[in-house]
């Protein structure tokens, strides 16, 4: 039992500290604007990357319902930064302002990325 407990704890601290390593450099620092298409009309947005991360998302332009809207640009900026990825559920019951907005997001990241040579 103790030697289980050992290789476990082994096995445990081992992957921290592979978790650790270097952060892969994605972005160009920069502040980026991109568009995407809304309900109504374009979203326009600008966002602030570092070397590993999207820093900040505003929004700088954008005709949408505000009642709906709000909730979507309070919501969608917080969970991308979050998890530094547009890969992030839509608003229920603002479909469209979601996706318009995740897709101006995702083309101002397309900006900002690195790219990769093989």
């Amino acid at each position: 039992m103790k030697k289980l407990l050992i290789l476990l704890m082994t096995i445990g601290i081992t992957i921290q500290l592979t978790a650790c390593g270097d952060k892969k450099v994605i972005y160009k620092q920069g502040v980026y604007e991109g568009v995407g298409e809304g309900h109504i009309d374009k979203i326009k947005v600008e966002v602030t990357t570092d070397e590993y991360e999207i820093k900040e998302i505003k929004i700088i332009e954008e005709e949408e319902i505000p009642l709906l809207s709000k909730i979507v640009y309070e919501d969608i900026p917080k969970k991308v930064i979050k998890a530094n990825s547009t890969k992030v559920d839509t608003v229920t019951g603002a479909t469209y302002t979601s996706k318009g907005l995740i897709d101006a997001i995702e083309d101002a990241l397309n900006k900002a990325m690195i790219e990769v040579e093989d």
